[in-house]
């Protein structure tokens, strides 16, 4: 029996951009908080604890990720924590920045928007043609690094020129504005029992999800230094390396940075036209640690920094991009485990985030000045891209990096999905 012919969607772009409820939120754990702290005398090693144990709680999400496949809509999951991270943030910025109860509440908010993240990532990449995952990819990523520029630049603006009440307010209400665009994505093809799975058969699909091949792969590729450009989140306490004024450093890293990462994604949804998105993804990579490599040789002077910075930050846009490319394209149309699975494939990427700072940071260490970082996150980087280059090519060649058309023995798809006749 033929499919019936489903109507095309459109206004993918707009689908993608409600993952700037992510970015901009993420702003106010990230940035607008700790200067709000900073600027009522909170120290620095405690802002610096917080804001750690809030990266570390958004780490957790492939734990609770699951949950996302029961009980209700992937439509109601999305929605609610959308508005659920809305109330927090506003409430996270409406407390005194030095009680006691701002550290959990903003790990709280980060698992929460990283939940919200999953769960939209989860039902784009079961709801949309596949044929799309490229241009989904691509506005996800515009849509998360534009909502994080954004919230940088005005929401500190906003909590000092309005009143303490509606500052915060403000904000709260400018989280929720990309969730208009939740009504165009269509409901994936999944039955009653994809969406109100009991949590018995659903321990078991997740069983065979983490075994599966395509699956694993997946998680290795993103979990190795490939590709992070961690600089990027380094760039702020680099000014004076640089010689640079706190002023161009604010303004690079905050609209220099958010420009170039937005024309960045739509230059790579143009590559992954002509070269598939695991090799991209390790060639980005490739080009990204030479680049890092070549900033070491040149004087520390202002015009080098800017060049730096939009370096980074226009390889870790592309790298991303390609990153979400494989991300959704591995995931089935209509699978009832889409969120699970964008889960585990989200918390292997954020993996490097962590490490790769760190030794950034001991590179920096060890050589005494910023070369030392630059040579830590180009070598490390290289390393890996080249470790990874062969296995990559081999399973491209046999399509075992994308979610599988027939799934055969070795291939197994989860207990809730029926294979394929043959």
């Amino acid at each position: 029996m033929s499919e019936i012919a489903q109507p095309r969607p459109r206004f993918v772009w707009a689908m993608g951009l409600c993952e700037a409820t992510y970015g901009f939120a993420f702003a106010a754990i990230l940035v607008t908080m700790p200067q709000v702290m900073a600027a009522h005398g909170v120290g620095q090693p405690v802002i610096a604890s917080v804001t750690a144990l809030a990266t570390a709680a958004s780490l957790g999400s492939f734990i609770v990720a699951p949950a996302l496949d029961t009980m209700i809509s992937r439509r109601a999951w999305t929605l609610g924590l959308g508005v659920l991270v809305a109330v927090l943030v506003t409430v996270l910025l409406a407390i005194p920045p030095a009680s006691v109860v701002v550290a959990p509440l903003m790990a709280i908010a980060a698992l929460g928007l990283v939940m919200f993240s999953v769960s939209l990532g989860g039902w784009l990449g079961a709801a949309l043609p596949k044929d799309l995952d490229d241009t989904i990819a691509t506005w996800f990523t515009m849509g998360n690094a534009g909502g994080f520029g954004i919230g940088a630049l005005c929401q500190y603006w906003l909590i000092n020129t309005l009143s303490p009440r509606f500052g915060p307010l403000a904000v709260g209400l400018i989280t929720l504005i990309p969730l208009a665009g939740l009504g165009l994505i269509p409901m994936p093809d999944a039955g009653p029992k994809a969406v109100r799975e009991s949590f018995g058969t659903l321990a078991r699909d997740l069983s065979v999800l983490v075994r599966q091949p395509v699956v694993l792969r997946i998680a290795l590729l993103f979990a190795m230094p490939c590709a992070a450009f961690t600089l990027t989140n380094a760039f702020g306490g680099l000014g004076p390396d640089f010689h640079v004024s706190a002023a161009t450093v604010d303004l690079a890293n905050g609209f220099g940075a958010t420009v170039v990462g937005m024309g960045s994604a739509l230059l790579a949804k143009w590559c992954l036209r002509h070269v598939h998105a695991p090799l991209l993804y390790l060639g980005i990579g490739t080009l990204g640690a030479i680049f890092t490599a070549t900033i070491i040789g040149l004087p520390h002077t202002a015009p080098v920094y800017l060049l730096a910075v939009i370096g980074e930050n226009m390889a870790q846009s592309m790298a991303q991009v390609s990153q979400g490319a494989i991300q959704f394209g591995s995931i089935r149309k209509g699978s009832p485990l889409a969120a699970s699975q964008f889960g585990l494939l989200g918390t292997a990427a954020l993996l490097p985030y962590s490490y790769m700072q760190a030794l950034d940071g001991y590179g920096y260490h060890l050589a005494g000045n910023v070369a030392g970082s630059f040579w830590m996150d180009a070598g490390v980087s290289l390393v890996g891209c080249a470790i990874l280059l062969v296995p990559v090519l081999h399973w491209m060649r046999r399509g075992k990096l994308a979610a599988p058309d027939d799934v055969g023995p070795d291939e197994a798809a989860p207990v809730g999905e029926a294979a394929p006749a043959c």
